[in-house]
């Protein structure tokens, strides 16, 4: 089963996935990959922001194998390469990825039900969180 796994990504050669372009930030975003494989992605604060599928990334989400992500407005970020490591973060940067500049925006394909429903589970999930961290911090208040 593979571990829980953290990797940066940013233009500061601290990082783990090191991207060398004017439009990224030096800590530009952060990737999780949870031990079953999930992949979530975090925006660490870029002036220059990150999109998925076109949205502008506020706060965290889960991508799907479909999604696509895009830094600082034009530069495509192939993020299912560094989806799955059996072991932890490396050392020493990951190989130089290659930078694509996206162009003109696509037309977005019309989403299947099944993936609509998947979005109305997902908010769920998400409202159900929040009221659990909420119930959280009513009680350490209390105390």
């Amino acid at each position: 089963m593979p571990k829980n796994t953290h990797i940066r990504i940013g233009r500061s050669k601290s990082n783990q996935v090191v991207l060398d372009h004017e439009q990224i930030a030096p800590e530009h975003l952060e990737l999780f990959a949870d031990s079953e494989g999930n992949v979530f992605i975090t925006d660490l604060g870029s002036s220059q922001g990150t999109k998925v599928n076109g949205e502008v990334l506020k706060g965290f989400t889960q991508l799907k194998d479909t999604d696509q992500v895009v830094l600082g407005g034009k530069v495509k970020f192939n993020w299912k390469k560094y989806r799955v490591f059996d072991s932890p973060i490396p050392k020493e940067p990951l190989k130089k990825p290659k930078i694509e500049i996206q162009s003109e925006p696509k037309k977005p394909k019309k989403r299947s039900e099944a993936q609509a429903i998947l979005d109305v589970e997902m908010r769920s999930l998400y409202i159900i969180y929040g009221i659990i961290a909420l119930l959280i911090l009513v009680i350490y208040l209390i105390n």
